[in-house]
C-alpha cells in the first residue's frame, strides 16, 4: 500500500516575504511586572498548515514557554489567512492552561476571527471591526472538472461547519443565524460585535483606525476582494498607503488577470450556491 508523500515545504497562500515555517507572530515573555504578549499583526500564516508539523509545534512551544502556564494576552490586527492554521491555533490556545485575553487592536476578519474566539476574554478597541464570511478558495490556472468542484464545495461546507462551531461556542447564537451572517459577509463595529457576543468588552482608545492598520499593499489587495467593506475602513487603508507607498500609475494587478480571476470566482460561487 502506497503512502502519500509528505510535502517538502508548506504551500504559499498569500504573497509576502515570509519564509516557510517562519513565525508570523511576535512574543514578549512574561515578566514579574506584566503577562506574556503574543502579537498577531498580519496574515494568520502566509503558508498553509495542511500537513505542516513544524509551524504549529513552534506556535505551541512559544505560547507555553512565554506564558509559563500563567495569563497571556494576544493582540490582533489581521484580515485573515489560512483556515487550517486558524483552526489549529484555536485548538492550541484552548489547550493552554492559563487565562488567555484577546485584544483586537484594529480588525479581526475571516480566519483571524476563529483565532480570536479561542480567548477566555475577547476585547476590541472602540475603533475596531470584526468580519465573518463564508470560507473560500483561491486558485489560478487550475483545471477542474465538475466532480472536482463538487468535492471542493463539499469541503468548503465542512470547513464552514467547523468555523460555526467556534462562533456558536462563543456567542450562543443559532447555527442558522451564524451561517446566514457568514454568507452575507457581515461586518461588525465594536458595539455590534459586543451586542452579538463575539467580544466581551470594548476598549476605549484615542487611537484612530488609520493608526491601527498595517501599510501592506498585499493586505489592501486582499481586503478589496470583500464585497461589504465599510467605507471608513477602505479610506483608512487608502490614506495609510498614500503615506507609505510611492505614487505610481501602474496597476498592482493586470486588468486581464483581474477579469479572469473574477470569472473563476463567479464559477466557483455558482457551484457553491447549487450545493
Amino acid at each position: 500500500m502506497e503512502t502519500k508523500p509528505k510535502l517538502l515545504e508548506p504551500i504559499r497562500c498569500f504573497d509576502g516575504n515570509a519564509k516557510p515555517h517562519e513565525a508570523f507572530w511576535n512574543i514578549r515573555n512574561a515578566t514579574d511586572e506584566e503577562e506574556a504578549v503574543i502579537e498577531l499583526y498580519g496574515y494568520i500564516s502566509e503558508y498553509s498548515w495542511f500537513e505542516d508539523d513544524i509551524t504549529p509545534k513552534m506556535f505551541k512551544e512559544d505560547l507555553f514557554n512565554a506564558g509559563n502556564n500563567g495569563p497571556v494576552t494576544i493582540r490582533m490586527n489581521s484580515y485573515g489567512g489560512d483556515v487550517i492554521a486558524a483552526s489549529m491555533m484555536y485548538a492550541i490556545i484552548k489547550d493552554y492552561p492559563g487565562k488567555v485575553t484577546v485584544i483586537i487592536d484594529g480588525i479581526a476578519a475571516s480566519a483571524a476571527t476563529v483565532v480570536a474566539m479561542a480567548g477566555d476574554v475577547v476585547k476590541i478597541q472602540n475603533t475596531g471591526y470584526f468580519m465573518i464570511h463564508d470560507p473560500s478558495v483561491s486558485f489560478m490556472f487550475a483545471s477542474l472538472n465538475i466532480e472536482d468542484l463538487t468535492r471542493l464545495a463539499g469541503s468548503l461546507l465542512a470547513v464552514k461547519e467547523g468555523i460555526i462551531n467556534a462562533y456558536e461556542a462563543k456567542t450562543g447564537l443559532s447555527r442558522n443565524r451564524l451561517s446566514n451572517m457568514m454568507t452575507e459577509e457581515t461586518w461588525m463595529d465594536a458595539n455590534k460585535a459586543l451586542t452579538l457576543g463575539f467580544v466581551d468588552e470594548i476598549h476605549q482608545t484615542e487611537k484612530s483606525l488609520l493608526l491601527s492598520l498595517p501599510a501592506n499593499v498585499a493586505v489592501v489587495n486582499a481586503i478589496q476582494n470583500f464585497e461589504h467593506v465599510p467605507p471608513e475602513v477602505m479610506e483608512a487603508i487608502h490614506q495609510k498607503n498614500l503615506s507609505h507607498t510611492p505614487v505610481s500609475s501602474k496597476p498592482a494587478v493586470d486588468d486581464e488577470i483581474q477579469r479572469k480571476a473574477q470569472a473563476l470566482r463567479e464559477k466557483v460561487n455558482q457551484i457553491l450556491r447549487k450545493e
